[in-house]
């Protein structure tokens, strides 16, 4: 059984792979089966849902890269406050690249098996980031 200590370090090394656009560390952090509560639209089940979910992310903010702020660990389970910075360089939920640098704080719960993620939660601030691109609220609202 893996130990509270075990499970950040595994945490700590999902955020600096997907801060590196690492996919082959990912496969090695996350259950086969890993369950992303919080998907995005189409995404895939599992380990390759998730390197969707990091893929899209990365294409609109290639420099994409995440700083632990807080780290709550208790069981098989781990908290993560995480600062997210990147530069707008491709589409964001509708904007167009704007080469505008934002920074969002995201939330993470993620439960642990056997040393790997095996379901994530995360809840980020992405209107905020949506803000620092100059994106209407309003505009992105109505768009279909």
């Amino acid at each position: 059984m893996a130990t509270v200590e075990e499970h950040r370090a595994v945490y700590r090394r999902a955020i600096e792979a997907i801060s590196r656009g690492d996919a082959a560390a990912l496969e090695q952090l996350l259950a086969p089966d890993v369950v992303d509560h919080n998907p995005i639209p189409g995404q895939s089940p599992g380990v390759e849902g998730f390197k969707q979910w990091m893929s899209a992310a990365r294409a609109s903010f290639p420099d994409l890269a995440g700083t632990i702020e807080d780290l709550v660990a208790e069981g098989d389970r781990i908290v993560g406050r995480v600062t997210w910075r990147g530069t707008q360089t491709g589409p964001f939920v509708g904007v167009g690249p704007t080469d505008k640098t934002v920074s969002f704080t995201a939330i993470h719960i993620v439960r642990l098996v056997d040393g790997r993620i095996a379901e994530w939660w995360g809840v980020a601030d992405l209107l905020g980031a949506l803000e620092q691109v100059g994106a209407s609220v309003a505009a992105v609202l109505a768009t279909p």
